[in-house]
């Protein structure tokens, strides 16, 4: 397969931008370093945004206290709400890693964005992320007056390893007869754990994520369990029946091994009567949006993020 040409911009960026510790080529080889990742851990500085208030509440999850980072705009009115999913090779990332995607959302969707700050992998394999994420689901849904929000009105949302996760808590939604979600949103997710498309294969050495990054990172989550990674709560492109989940709208960048999983996906939710919208990002690195959004492609790609959750949730 041909890799097609990164988008000029981006292009660019990745020659010139100062990455600090998080690199533009070669991650696998800092997930196998264990000085760099845990460097690759560390808090960034993050950005902030004065119509939106931010702050930390924590609840007691599946495997002790979990904080939930909450981002609100500055209005006493009944908001929908979201709850995002960060990314992260389900190795590393935080709320504050993704924290410009959550202000945005929360600021030009007019939502309560509720970020889950999940255990990681290695030291806490599948199901931890995915149980921690489906637990606070189900608060937020519990406790909306609390957080000023609809309960009626709730998105999940996510990108890359934290799609994966966001696509699996609403399965298990659907299937616990857990809160009702209205919709999806899943961008350049990772929904297959066993890597088996033609770009997972293929998009060796693609910028910012690689196959081998690829692969040790679904090893770190699945705790080297063959089993787990045909469990549908971890590939969730493995569950028999997609039919009753909510409309979805899905983002893949078109130079990323996760690219064909992501389109894949979003044909099995639409074959199966989801209301499905696959956007493919021409020239478009895996993680784009997040590392340089000031790119035009990653402006255009965070407003239709936005026009799709305020279209979803809109009373």
């Amino acid at each position: 397969m041909t890799v097609p040409a990164v988008d000029p911009e981006i292009q660019t960026l990745l020659h010139t931008a100062d990455t600090g510790v998080f690199p533009v080529h070669g991650l696998d080889a800092v997930l196998a370093d264990p000085a760099r990742y845990t460097l690759l851990r560390a808090l960034p500085d993050t950005p902030v945004d004065d119509q939106v208030k931010v702050r930390d509440l924590y609840m007691p999850g599946p495997g002790g206290q979990l904080r939930l980072r909450v981002y609100r705009p500055d209005t006493a009115e009944i908001l929908p709400m979201i709850l995002y999913v960060h990314g992260g090779a389900y190795t590393y990332g935080s709320p504050e890693a993704e924290e410009g995607r959550s202000l945005r959302y929360a600021r030009d969707v007019r939502a309560v964005v509720v970020s889950v700050d999940y255990r990681l992998a290695p030291e806490h394999p599948f199901p931890a992320g995915a149980d921690d994420a489906y637990a606070a689901l189900t608060w937020i849904a519990a406790h909306a007056a609390e957080l000023g929000g609809d309960p009626a009105r709730i998105a999940v949302a996510g990108g890359s390893a934290g799609g994966n996760i966001a696509a699996s808590t609403v399965l298990r939604a659907r299937d616990q007869a857990g809160p009702r979600v209205l919709f999806q949103s899943l961008t350049y997710p990772g929904v297959d754990a066993g890597l088996t498309t033609a770009s997972a294969r293929e998009f060796t050495d693609t910028p910012v994520l690689n196959r081998g990054a690829l692969e040790l990172a679904v090893r770190y989550y699945a705790n080297d369990n063959q089993t787990a990674l045909a469990d549908p709560y971890a590939s969730p492109i493995r569950a028999a029946d997609l039919s009753g989940l909510p409309p979805a709208y899905v983002a893949v960048a078109e130079i990323d091994p996760l690219r064909d999983e992501g389109r894949d996906y979003a044909a099995r939710l639409s074959a199966a009567g989801v209301t499905t919208e696959l956007v493919q990002v021409p020239g478009a690195v895996h993680g784009f949006d997040l590392l340089f959004p000031q790119a035009r492609i990653s402006e255009r790609s965070l407003t239709d993020q936005v026009r799709a959750l305020r279209e979803a949730l809109r009373p």
